[in-house]
């Protein structure tokens, strides 16, 4: 058991045992995560040493932020989302019952996790021919966290998970040897790859899916804020709400994910280029609710701070974002809390292995 001095005692430390008042009174049981106003009232207490808990990598993260999917909930996830998938390449047939399913799982978790400090994994690809599954499902994932940021809630924000999963059903009908190509297409190529917004469409339907706000949504992530985008050319307020969140969740998740023809880009590149297309590509509005969710500084970015030391962003304090939270080696850093740290360069690799 350690005892350390309670002026040395930070915010979502643990106490490793009871703490008691003048009178034997228990003020906070062991395993209480400690917050500026319990470490206050323990010093009026006259207590000036107490008993902190060392926890794992796995729970300190916990005890700092909320992951907004569990691990096991997002590999779940993801293994039904491939099986929904080549389903329907082998039989054309889509099994809503199961997509719906997915969703629902997905956004409960959600719902219940999201916070003012979060972390928001996403699937990380394993091999080319997975790109289809994955981008999906994390599509579905960026959508919702959109959303909820948005302040939506209940069927509304069911119907854009339920449009993010579904956006590239129409993919299913396009050959993988042009979807995985390691080369750029060529212009007949890519006039048919256009095509999956229409195939979308059709597989919904034959399917006897008629909800036309989550249609829309899946059909409309390639339109684009100035009237640029395809197939409809709609432009700014004309496209749908749910076409507009889908579309910063599609780019956001295709720069960064690793292709047969590309690298991934980092979060702050990602994000970076995302802010310079707004109004152009992007709904301003929008883009600053995805801003809200990942911070200016997303997780998964690698940084180094004022004192030399390197980290990786692990989580978005929402109300500071500006101050995210830092992993640099076993320690993790709030530097929303850490007035004294910050950060003064962004690193250009990122991690090999999950934070």
């Amino acid at each position: 058991m350690k005892f350390i001095s309670i002026d040395k005692v930070k915010p979502n430390m643990i106490l490793d045992m009871d703490i008691r008042s003048f009178n034997g009174k228990i003020l906070y049981e062991k395993g209480t995560i400690l917050d500026e106003q319990k470490i206050k009232i323990i010093k009026n207490n006259g207590i000036f040493k107490i008993p902190i808990k060392n926890i794992s990598n796995e729970k300190k993260l916990n005890s700092y932020i909320h992951t907004t999917i569990s691990k096991e909930l997002l590999e779940k996830s993801f293994l039904k989302t491939k099986k929904i998938f080549e389903t329907l390449m082998n039989t054309g047939e889509l099994n809503m019952s199961e997509v719906e399913e997915v969703t629902a799982e997905i956004i409960n978790e959600m719902s219940n996790n999201f916070s003012d400090k979060i972390f928001v994994p996403l699937k990380k690809l394993k091999s080319y021919d997975d790109y289809l599954f994955s981008h999906s499902l994390n599509v579905m994932i960026l959508s919702a966290l959109i959303a909820l940021d948005m302040g939506v809630k209940d069927d509304e924000l069911y119907e854009i998970a339920l449009s993010g999963i579904l956006h590239d059903v129409g993919k299913t009908k396009i050959p993988l040897e042009i979807l995985n190509a390691p080369r750029k297409l060529s212009s007949d190529e890519f006039e048919f790859v256009k095509n999956h917004v229409i195939y979308t469409k059709e597989i919904l339907e034959n399917s006897g899916y008629n909800d036309k706000r989550v249609i829309e949504g899946s059909i409309e992530h390639h339109e684009r804020f100035d009237g640029t985008g395809y197939i409809f050319k709609k432009k700014g307020k004309d496209i749908s709400l749910y076409g507009r969140i889908l579309a910063l969740s599609d780019v956001y998740d295709a720069l960064t994910s690793k292709r047969s023809y590309k690298d991934p880009w980092t979060p702050y590149k990602t994000i970076s280029y995302m802010l310079s297309h707004v109004n152009k590509d992007f709904d301003p509005d929008i883009a600053q609710n995805l801003i809200n969710s990942l911070g200016l500084f997303p997780p998964g970015m690698c940084v180094m701070l004022n004192d030399n030391s390197k980290g990786i962003i692990i989580g978005t304090n929402r109300n500071n974002k500006m101050k995210p939270i830092v992993k640099v080696n076993n320690d993790i850093i709030d530097l929303n809390e850490e007035k004294n740290i910050r950060i003064v360069k962004i690193l250009d690799y990122q991690p090999i292995d999950d934070f």
